[in-house]
């Protein structure tokens, strides 16, 4: 079960609230507040201690409850935000994030590249306008509350709650109020009030009121005026004036404030059901948490108010949100695992009927061509290994063109004999080997012996021979012609190695 911790901040007092549960079910776990106190405090004994500052509050109410690493969620004021109804045109309905910052620039007081928000769109017909329900505030003051509550804590908050966008997660908790029409809850405060509208379970408003129930029941025409006020705006908005009023806060508490508030406003109010949630049935004082527990519940799978970590201050999630995901993750790794075995399995079985078919067809090719039918590699190489024990000659030849050319340029003399080679011929014979004729140019006709007998040392060179002689034309060389048969010894048994052409070195075999 998750537990999920929330902190309002408010003016008269800071509240703690941890909730345990999951999507289908929620129960409050703990609930816990210090009092803020102005100036100077003097006990009794006369001893004077100054107020404590706000981390320090923070830390005396949720450093311990925060050390786990459960998802922790701040409320920050509704006075410091802006709340913005837009309508973006049909076809940017998949692009709403991009297009939004272009259309909230000339919405808010100040530079959108100071700014965060977040943005909830409403249902609506596929070719109509996209409504969008828009919260944004400064950067600095959003950072400034982050901060805060890390100083106080112990570490930064994964969630940032605006204004009264944390009572839709507590209405949408809440059981027999998650469904209805248009509806308003007014959280009361003592210097200020909360209002937020509802349709169904989906927050489409919202506003910071400066009245609260300070001066009860004498101010209560002012507060119900601001009331009136807010729902006159919405409705401005296009939106209609809400079927009944819901009121929590620490002002829920007065005696007969729902009476004076519908003679007021001229519509019902009644007090929040919030007794339905499983764990505040019976407490007195469960309405001046209401907004507490909103918080704590933004950090839920599946939260309906607005979050303002976004942007440049979008939480990096650790340790709290892998724990929070390890049912996930677990169920995805199973399904990979299962995943992995079956392709495999089914791989195996592939190759497995592979190996039957190639084992089938190797047994009727032996049996056609053997006489023998086997599956077995090994028997075959064994059963042609017994009918033909020379085996077979190697079809290439021992020594060819190539190795021609490479002998004669080795085994000619060089340095001080000019020798040419007009004309190199190598014929393949049909009986095997290669008949070689050499029309050259030798200096004199010692020299063309010399040739000739070089020749004979290499061993695939067979009986080279000068079959003419004559002086050339040109000057006093001698012209020749050398015919000699290109085959090895061992030609027709065993392979040829690769590099040793005709088994002869780079000194021509000698």
């Amino acid at each position: 079960m998750a537990r999920l911790l929330g902190i309002d901040i408010g003016t008269t007092q800071v509240r703690l609230a941890i909730v345990r549960g999951s999507a289908r079910k929620w129960s409050v776990e703990s609930l816990a507040s210090v009092d803020r106190v102005a100036g100077q405090v003097t006990y009794a004994s006369g001893e004077v201690s100054a107020t404590a500052t706000l981390p320090e509050l923070v830390r005396e109410l949720a450093l311990d409850a925060a050390k786990g690493g459960d998802p922790l969620s701040v409320s920050f004021s509704g006075t410091a935000i802006n709340v913005r109804q837009l309508e973006l045109p049909a076809a940017v309905r998949r692009r709403i994030a991009e297009v939004l910052p272009f259309e909230l620039e000339a919405q808010i007081p100040y530079d959108i590249d100071d700014a965060v928000w977040d943005h909830r769109p409403r249902p609506a017909p596929a070719d109509a306008p996209q409504p969008v329900l828009v919260v944004a505030a400064r950067t600095d003051e959003v950072r400034a509350q982050i901060e805060l509550c890390a100083q106080g804590a112990g570490r930064e908050p994964d969630h940032v709650a605006p204004g009264a966008f944390a009572l839709a997660d507590l209405a949408a908790a809440l059981p027999g109020f998650r469904n209805g029409g248009l509806r308003a809850i007014l959280d009361l405060g003592a210097e200020s009030s909360e209002l937020l509208v509802l349709d169904g379970a989906e927050p489409v408003f919202a506003r910071t009121l400066s009245r609260g129930v300070q001066g009860l029941p004498a101010s209560a025409p002012e507060l119900a005026r601001e009331v009136r006020a807010t729902f006159l705006a919405f409705r401005a908005m296009g939106g209609s004036a809400p079927e009944t009023l819901f009121a929590t806060g620490g002002g829920a508490v007065i005696p007969d404030l729902p009476r004076w508030l519908a003679g007021e406003l001229q519509m019902p109010v009644e007090l929040l059901p919030i007794e339905g949630l499983e764990g505040l049935a019976g407490r007195p004082d469960a309405h001046r948490f209401a907004r507490a527990v909103g918080v704590a519940l933004l950090g839920a799978p599946k939260p309906r108010g607005l979050d303002l970590r976004r942007g440049p201050l979008a939480y990096e999630r650790g340790y709290g949100f892998l724990r929070e995901k390890v049912p996930l993750l677990v169920g995805l790794g199973a399904a990979m695992l299962v995943s992995f075995l079956f392709s495999t399995w089914a791989r195996s079985r592939n190759l497995e009927a592979d190996r039957k078919t190639l084992e089938q067809a190797l047994e009727a090719t032996t049996r056609e061509v053997l006489g023998e039918a086997t599956s077995s590699p090994k028997r075959v190489e064994e059963i042609l290994a017994s009918k033909n024990p020379g085996g077979d000659d190697d079809p290439l030849p021992r020594a060819d063109a190539m190795d021609a050319l490479v002998q004669i340029s080795e085994l000619v003399p060089t340095g001080k004999m000019k020798h040419d080679i007009e004309k190199l011929e190598v014929q393949r014979q049909p009986q095997g080997g290669f008949k070689v004729i050499i029309n050259g140019i030798a200096p004199t006709g010692a020299d063309v012996q010399t040739i000739e007998g070089n020749l004979k040392a290499f061993r695939c060179f067979n009986n080279p021979t000068v079959l003419k002689k004559a002086k050339a034309i040109s000057d006093d060389r001698q012209k020749y012609t050398l015919e000699t048969e290109l085959r090895c010894p061992e030609e027709g048994g065993g392979q040829k190695k690769p590099g040793t052409p005709g088994g002869a070195t780079s000194a021509g075999g000698k």
